[in-house]
């Protein structure tokens, strides 16, 4: 029996790790982050850093609930299925661990537990709304009907999970966001519209099985990489000056920015632009930071 239950929970481990470290983990910073920064994104002027820190594993928790919902939905349609053959075949579905239509069956559970689950976390709203997100992107295809439909999806998904873990980092039933949080929200999005094709510099070859038109494979590889990093520039300065930080508040996305820079243009190789979209993650925590940087002066 115990070796069925780790059975269980290692197939539900391969649905989601490779979204750990684009998603969970950025996710997680820009929610605590947001929650200490106190009136600059909330109404509460004076935030408990340790009160804060205690809501961890619920911001972990919301965040990782609507990933597997996600993840389920997303990995279980045909094309999928077909792209991470080649892609990622250590996946839970091209593995053999489970079936499309097992997975598929097993979201009819999922659905309602993640939506009960958020009635107690807090976010229930941006949970729905990334429920709608993930059937457009999926079941009506626009993960596939072209580069600015998905980009645009995947920057609503991203000011969904952000608002989210904003909420429920805050204090669910305690505090709440302010106006100037749905202006960062906007500009999270736009950021993830303008960037998140790093994402597709190291799965061409299970894009271009499927079918599917992106950046690199429509413009190539050179015009892919200068699409990601003028854009990564202007942001690494946009969101400081925005937030109105000091120099050193400037350092850390600039930084974050120059490595992920070099490794995207000396390193260009599939392998190499699978390691760096690591450093695309590092990048985008970096720049949730500025807040932050902003609220204790830096």
């Amino acid at each position: 029996m115990s070796f069925n239950i780790f059975s269980h929970l290692y197939t539900t481990w391969l649905f989601t790790v490779s979204d750990i470290k684009s998603v969970i983990v950025p996710e997680t910073i820009l929610g605590l982050t947001s929650a200490l920064s106190g009136s600059l994104l909330t109404n509460n002027d004076t935030p408990q850093p340790w009160e804060i820190f205690l809501r961890t594993p619920k911001v972990i928790l919301w965040n990782w609930l609507n990933l597997f919902l996600f993840d389920l939905c997303n990995q279980s349609q045909t094309q999928s299925v077909l792209e991470d053959s080649v892609n990622k075949p250590w996946r839970a579905i091209p593995s053999r661990r489970i079936s499309a239509t097992q997975t598929r069956t097993l979201l009819l559970l999922v659905v309602p537990s993640v939506y009960l689950a958020t009635l107690k976390l807090g976010g229930t709203w941006e949970s729905v709304t990334l429920m709608i997100g993930t059937w457009m992107y999926n079941d009506l295809g626009g993960a596939d009907n072209g580069v600015v439909v998905r980009n645009l999806l995947n920057g609503f998904g991203y000011i969904c999970y952000s608002s989210g873990s904003m909420k429920v980092a805050t204090g669910f039933g305690q505090n709440d966001l302010n106006e100037t949080s749905s202006i960062w929200l906007g500009m999270i999005g736009a950021i993830i519209f303008t960037t998140l094709q790093m994402q597709d510099m190291a799965d061409v070859h299970g894009d271009a099985k499927r079918g599917r038109m992106t950046i690199p494979l429509i413009y190539g590889d050179r015009a892919a990489r200068w699409s990601i990093a003028v854009p990564v520039v202007a942001w690494s300065l946009i969101c400081p000056a925005f937030w109105g930080v000091g120099f050193m508040g400037y350092m850390l996305p600039i930084a974050a920015a120059g490595v992920f820079l070099t490794r995207l243009f000396l390193y260009r190789t599939v392998a190499d632009d699978g390691l760096t979209w690591w450093f695309w993650c590092s990048w985008i925590s970096s720049v949730f930071l500025t807040p932050l940087s902003k609220r204790y002066g830096i």
